[in-house]
């Protein structure tokens, strides 16, 4: 039986880097993180905040190409309506950087910016720098 390489070609590799990234910069900002079991529902991890009174889930998505040549785009169309995710920890593995973007439950697709665009266009954007530290909730 031929054993498959965890390598950034290999998504069960890839997934599993950006959620070992997520733990070691949560681990870093001060929290405690859990690990779920199972992953059935989508929730990856679930953080303890730093008062240790209040929980959030996770979803971790690794990213290793940009959409456009300034964005990243992740498909979230499994957790529309689910009420099961409270963060969306954003890891785009080739700058080795993440972003936690908190998560409303209703966009079918999450469009953050890396880069500049050409037009120089700043309205409405979302940008992946803006979410490096972990949201406290309240």
């Amino acid at each position: 039986m031929k054993q498959e390489k965890h390598s950034l070609r290999n998504p069960a590799g890839i997934g599993h880097l950006g959620e070992l990234a997520v733990r070691k910069e949560l681990h870093r900002q001060g929290y405690n993180v859990y690990i779920p079991q199972c992953d059935n529902d989508g929730v990856d991890m679930v953080v303890e905040d730093q008062n240790h009174d209040k929980f959030t889930r996770v979803n971790v998505k690794t990213v290793t190409k940009l959409k456009t040549s300034t964005s990243i785009e992740v498909r979230m169309t499994r957790h529309v309506g689910t009420g099961r995710v409270d963060c969306i920890a954003l890891y785009y593995a080739p700058e080795d950087s993440i972003a936690f973007i908190p998560y409303n439950n209703k966009m079918e697709f999450l469009n953050v910016a890396l880069r500049n665009a050409k037009n120089n266009q700043q309205k409405d954007r979302v940008w992946f720098w803006a979410y490096r530290d972990f949201p406290e909730y309240e």
